[in-house]
């Protein structure tokens, strides 16, 4: 089951909530996501939050159209994407697309990404998409289709990753050591229409990303 979440991080287009909305079979709506699906003119089957960032009239029109309303107390242990993302684990999501979780505040931003891990260890797809990024966390392989004008970076997700190899990359590696804190995989480039990444050991960050 393919699931979209939207927070309320920056959102510069809701055509792209659009495109995943249409292969999506379940809706969810992180708090003040919710007015990037009014902008875009389509209703969430769920509306979760603490709803301090959330416009109350777009809640009650969500509401009163028979959006699911699950409200959390202001003080509580987890962000509202975190609630969103185990929501949809809890209902059975094998794909989780993520829209609005990148913006001003770098320290949502940074939990928001480090979520992928979440998904990681419910064998759950999931990836981080906004106008200029695809953000994935790998565990084992990946195959990218390329993007005109985009570049990819591999980024370690845990102290060491064992065993990266890369495929219809321009700077390739084979059975490769990577370690956290250094910049060996940013920046490479498709030479081929798919690319493919793998690993033995450890998590791997795999961003698709354009100026």
């Amino acid at each position: 089951m393919n699931v979209l979440i939207v927070g309320s991080g920056t959102v510069e287009s809701t055509e792209i909530i659009k495109e995943l909305s249409d292969i999506s079979d379940l809706l969810i709506c992180a708090d003040g996501g919710a007015r990037y699906f009014y902008e875009a003119g389509i209703q969430p089957d769920i509306l979760l939050g603490d709803f301090d960032s959330i416009h109350p009239e777009i809640r009650a029109l969500y509401q009163n159209n028979g959006t699911e309303i699950i409200k959390f107390p202001i003080h509580k242990d987890y962000t509202d994407m975190e609630l969103a993302l185990d929501f949809a684990i809890e209902k059975g999501a094998t794909c989780i697309y993520i829209v609005g979780a990148i913006g001003t505040r770098m320290d949502h931003t940074l939990s928001n990404i480090h979520l992928l891990h979440k998904l990681a260890d419910a064998g759950v797809k999931g990836v981080i998409i906004d106008q200029n990024n695809y953000i994935h966390i790998v565990t084992d392989r990946i195959e990218l289709k390329r993007k005109q004008g985009f570049c990819v970076s591999l980024i370690p997700a845990t102290a060491v990753v064992e065993g990266v190899t890369t495929k219809g990359l321009a700077y390739p590696l084979k059975d490769a050591r990577m370690v956290m804190g250094t910049g060996l995989g940013i920046s490479n480039e498709f030479i081929q229409e798919n690319a493919e990444v793998t690993i033995e050991k450890g998590r791997l960050y795999v961003i698709v990303s354009k100026d």
